[in-house]
C-alpha cells in the first residue's frame, strides 16, 4: 500500500516493476497515474483494511504532515503482514543544519512558518522516537538510511544551487549530520517492552 499517494508516481512506479498496488490519500482526485486508482484515506483515522493486508505499508514524506503519526503508524503496523515493513521518510530534522538553525533560532528546517502554512508540515520526526515507537508496538526498527537533496533555504524550499556547498556535499558521506532526508524501516514483529501509557513502576 502506499499511504499519501499524492499525484501516483511512486505508486505507478512500483506498478511498473510488477508489484500489485493499492494507494490511498486524502485527496484522490490529485491522483493521475495511468491505470491505477486510488481510494479516500484519512491517515488520522482507522484503516478500512483487514489485519495482514499487505507485504509493505510506503510513506513518502507523509507522517510530518499528519497530527498523530503514530496512530498512523499502529494502523499500518496492523494491515501488514507479520515481518512485513512499513517505509517512511521525512526531514531530516537531526542534521548538522537542522541542529545549528535549532540553536541559533529554536526552530527547525521544514518546520518553519513556511512549511506549516504552505504545506502543513506539524509534526518532526526523531529517529530516537521511532525507535521507541516500536517498544511499544510489538515492530522492531530495522533500519535508518538517509538521502540528500540539499539543506533547505531560509524559506524552507530544497535548495538546488549548484557552487562549492554543493560540490562539498556530494563528497561527504550521508549519516544523520549530512542527510537531507531520513527513510526508516519498521518491520512487524518484536515484544513490547514499554506498555502505552506507563507512568511509573
Amino acid at each position: 500500500m502506499v499511504a499519501g499517494a499524492g499525484r501516483g508516481g511512486l505508486s505507478w512506479e512500483l506498478h511498473r516493476k510488477g508489484h500489485d498496488v493499492v494507494s490511498v490519500d486524502l485527496h484522490p482526485e490529485h491522483f493521475v497515474a495511468k491505470d491505477l486508482t486510488c481510494e479516500l484515506a484519512d491517515l488520522l483515522q482507522p484503516l478500512t483494511f483487514p489485519d495482514d493486508s499487505f507485504d509493505a505499508v510506503l510513506a513518502v514524506e507523509v507522517v510530518e504532515h499528519l497530527e498523530n503519526p503514530w496512530a498512523f503508524l499502529r494502523e499500518a503496523l496492523r494491515v501488514v503482514k507479520p515481518r512485513g515493513a512499513v517505509v517512511f521518510t521525512s526531514p531530516n530534522v537531526q542534521s548538522a543544519a537542522g541542529r545549528i538553525q535549532y540553536a541559533g533560532t529554536g526552530q527547525l528546517p521544514y518546520f518553519r512558518e513556511q512549511s506549516f502554512a504552505g504545506c502543513y508540515h506539524v509534526t518532526p520526526i526523531f529517529s530516537w522516537a521511532v525507535e521507541r515507537f516500536c517498544r511499544t508496538a510489538e515492530a522492531t526498527l530495522k533500519a535508518t538510511t538517509y538521502s540528500r537533496v540539499d539543506w533547505p533555504t531560509s524559506q524552507d524550499i530544497p535548495n538546488y544551487s549548484g557552487g562549492l556547498l554543493r560540490r562539498v556535499k556530494r563528497i561527504t558521506p550521508l549519516n544523520e549530520l549530512t542527510g537531507e532526508i531520513a527513510c526508516f524501516k519498521i518491520e512487524k514483529g518484536g515484544t513490547v517492552t514499554v506498555p502505552i501509557g506507563v507512568h511509573y513502576r
